[in-house]
């Protein structure tokens, strides 16, 4: 049988009450980013679920909820990786017949930031 080990087993959800000052804080220099195009995914609100239980991270400031009538949304992540890295994932998405993607992923590790926005391709 496969065992399959993914990110979110890795990461422990934190609740920031500031996630605007905590990514500023965090630096955007200790930024990395990607872009993607979702095209199995029909809407917003099922994209921000996926993300979220892709990453096992704890959305903020009640991004993980998508108002019917919008085709665009930014849904903020923050969590800590194994070992006590604070991490913080901000994403914004467009609806147009599918999800497209922007991430952005800040720690104060380079290599992870770069893990993080990697992984969903």
């Amino acid at each position: 049988e496969d065992l399959n080990v993914g990110i979110n087993c890795l990461m422990q959800r934190v609740f920031k009450t500031n996630f605007g000052a905590s990514w500023d804080e965090a630096g955007e220099e200790n930024e990395a980013e990607e872009q993607y195009q979702l095209t199995t995914l029909k809407s917003l609100q099922d994209a921000v679920n996926q993300v979220t239980n892709f990453f096992g991270m704890q959305p903020c400031e009640r991004s993980d909820r998508v108002a019917e009538d919008k085709n665009t949304h930014i849904l903020l992540l923050a969590g800590q990786f194994k070992g006590g890295i604070d991490c913080l994932i901000k994403t914004k998405m467009v609806f147009d017949g599918y999800v497209n993607l922007k991430i952005w992923a800040r720690s104060p590790i380079p290599q992870l930031n770069e893990l993080l926005v990697s992984l969903l391709c």
